[in-house]
């Protein structure tokens, strides 16, 4: 990990001041602003493209005192994303797909060849939330062993949509988005589970940015 965050400022560090020319390449020019739409200092920046693995970070830069940056050899799309975040904490909590924040928080532009695209707003990016479940028998209120965790998102930023699946209690859940929640024991006795809001009926759960949830199911036997 500490590996990872010195190369990220490694590449912060060297990237050299760059205009258009002819290899064909692009810059995206801009600012990050908070939710007030004060400059922010020290956000790192950074651009996808449909071609890009979720994870990827292929051009990569921190904005200045004013908030501005400067994105420099840029390959040309007309869906190119600029993500924002903060916090180093939101890299490290950021491990799949899955918890991408909605691309509604990602400005697309279009990067042509050779050219500038200046005047680009973006907002840092919401830190993840961490849900932990506490899963226990309904009757004698003792911790169920073995669980098998299904969760959905109700956006589907992606082809497929998000899903996740695993053994254990606790994940890391973009932060306002929906998640839906199915629970199964693997030892066959108890019923399987699934989230829902008992006053709005919602199938789907929220978690707040940067808050631990803690949700304690109770498991009927069959």
């Amino acid at each position: 990990m500490i590996l990872t965050f010195f190369f990220l400022w490694f590449i912060t560090q060297v990237q050299p001041s760059w205009s258009p020319d002819a290899n064909g390449l692009g810059v995206v020019k801009g600012i990050v602003v908070d939710s007030n739409g004060r400059p922010v200092e020290g956000a790192t920046v950074y651009a996808t493209d449909q071609n890009d693995p979720p994870m990827s970070r292929p051009y990569l830069t921190t904005t200045n005192a004013n908030g501005e940056f400067v994105l420099v050899q840029v390959r040309p799309g007309k869906k190119v994303r600029i993500h924002a975040y903060e916090d180093i904490d939101y890299y490290s909590w950021v491990t799949s797909g899955f918890t991408l924040p909605s691309k509604l928080e990602m400005p697309e532009v279009e990067v042509k060849p050779g050219q500038t695209v200046m005047g680009v707003t973006v907002q840092p990016m919401q830190k993840q939330g961490r849900l932990k479940l506490d899963v226990r028998d309904a009757d004698s209120k003792e911790l169920v062993q073995g669980i098998t965790l299904l969760s959905c998102r109700d956006d589907h930023p992606t082809e497929g949509g998000y899903c996740v699946g695993g053994s254990g209690s606790s994940e890391f859940v973009p932060a306002g988005v929906g998640i839906s929640i199915k629970i199964e024991a693997d030892d066959g006795k108890h019923v399987k589970w699934q989230y829902h809001d008992s006053k709005t009926g919602s199938l789907y759960f929220r978690v707040k940015s940067g808050e631990t949830e803690t949700m304690t199911i109770y498991l009927r036997k069959k």
